[in-house]
């Protein structure tokens, strides 16, 4: 009995050390990951110009005064000729409120909103802020694809490190992933890594995944450094969106659409309303 006992013990303590070492290997494939890929993961900023109205108001016509709202995301460069994605929801206030009912000072009204992204300017893992715009994107996915001013004077010098949209890897269940982030301005803006599990996988009505750490605008690897894909939104009309991990596959096809195009065409604003109606005002 004491001779089976010690074998048990033995046995025991070989699989925990056979669980540390796995983890370790863990642990130097993620730093690893996060050495080679944390400056591929940038800030964007701008400034959003909100329009709303109220087409069920009809028997009530309405004047809601245009918003601005500054905004900022993560992105990700996915191209070294400066070309970064990010969630369009992050960056575009409207598309959470289209749809909502809005308490103001006439009563609850439900509303439209669109809103047109100015003033757009990168911020680069060393600080360097680099003029930018919107060139595309894509409702359905919720992504925007930003292209940097590689021409302007902030950009000399700088280098656009990208992820390889290319040198992807589709996950199973419980696979284990690293997410790369940034903090904001309240930690100067470094990079920060997220270890985590592929939770989700659903094919209706497209692949989308989710995994324990992924964010908005951030790609997440497997632990061999492949490219999983990068995290943008599902959203339902009236609904805040819902955090959803986009294979990179898909993410490839609308970038090497909006590398072939000018800059998106802004929304057109709502018609301007009669100066004689009072403005309606949100209650915040």
């Amino acid at each position: 009995m004491k001779k089976i006992k010690i074998i048990i013990l033995a046995l025991a303590t070989l699989s925990l050390l056979a669980g540390n070492a796995a983890t370790a290997d863990d642990v130097m494939a993620g730093r690893k990951i996060f050495a080679e890929k944390q400056d591929s993961v940038i800030w964007v900023a701008g400034v959003a110009k909100m329009s709303f109205s109220a087409p069920d108001a009809s028997d009530s016509p309405v004047n809601i005064p245009d918003e601005e709202v500054k905004v900022e995301a993560l992105a990700t460069m996915v191209d070294t000729n400066g070309l970064a994605v990010t969630s369009l929801s992050q960056i575009d206030p409207a598309r959470g409120m289209n749809g909502r009912s809005l308490r103001t000072n006439r009563g609850m009204i439900k509303v439209d909103a669109i809103s047109v992204l100015k003033e757009i300017h990168v911020i680069m893992a060393d600080g360097t802020e680099i003029p930018a715009e919107l060139v595309m994107k894509d409702v359905d996915l919720d992504l925007a694809v930003i292209r940097i001013n590689t021409a302007s004077k902030e950009a000399k010098g700088v280098t656009f490190p990208a992820v390889n949209l290319k040198d992807s890897v589709s996950p199973e269940i419980l696979d284990p992933v690293i997410t790369i982030t940034r903090m904001d301005e309240l930690f100067n803006r470094v990079a920060n890594v997220t270890p985590g599990y592929v939770n989700m996988i659903t094919k209706k009505p497209r692949v989308f995944l989710r995994a324990a750490g992924a964010t908005g605008g951030c790609p997440t690897f497997n632990l061999d450094g492949k490219l999983i894909g990068i995290t943008a939104g599902r959203l339902v009309k009236g609904r805040q969106p819902a955090a959803a991990l986009l294979p990179a596959a898909d993410v490839l096809d609308i970038v090497q659409q909006a590398a072939q195009v000018k800059t998106v065409a802004p929304e057109t604003p709502k018609p301007a309303k009669p100066k004689e109606e009072a403005p309606v005002e949100l209650d915040k």
